[in-house]
């Protein structure tokens, strides 16, 4: 469990910030949808992810250790990734639909992935958590499996 802190992005008022946080996916998935049909917006999206990730850097000073901040370094990565090698294009794609669910259901596939690494876990891996992960429903906020029945 990380200890409590303050931070910039703490001291946003959480009705605003979740606009915010809203907007600026909306963004990068407008720019994705279009990138669809013209692989030059992805190159935009990668450069609008930068900032957005340097954005939530700075609010958090650079902990790395918060979460906002793992899952917009880890989806920076990934869009760069889909845009620059050679045939990983398809990872737009998945991100396409992956921040669909996002936005609209409140389901997102990348924090659940990042919540399995160790030190965003306070469980042990297992099977077992996987699928608690992956099949919890939609939350607001940061991701937290439900609890298992012991």
């Amino acid at each position: 469990m990380t200890p409590q802190y303050y931070s910039l992005w703490d001291q946003i008022r959480q009705p605003f910030r979740k606009r915010l946080v809203w907007l600026l996916w909306f963004v990068t998935w407008i720019g994705l949808v279009t990138g669809m049909f013209d692989r030059m917006f992805y190159e935009y999206v990668v450069i609008f992810s930068a900032a957005h990730t340097l954005l939530v850097l700075f609010l958090v000073r650079f902990r790395l250790v918060v979460f906002p901040a793992q899952v917009r370094i880890a989806y920076f990565c990934w869009v760069a990734i889909g845009t620059y090698v050679s045939y990983m294009v398809i990872l737009m794609y998945i991100t396409t639909i992956g921040l669909a669910a996002n936005l609209f259901f409140n389901y997102c596939p990348l924090a659940r992935m990042m919540y399995l690494l160790p030190w965003n876990r306070e469980e042990p891996f297992s099977f077992e958590l996987v699928v608690r992960v992956f099949l919890s429903p939609p939350v607001m906020g940061k991701f937290k499996p439900y609890s298992s029945v012991a």
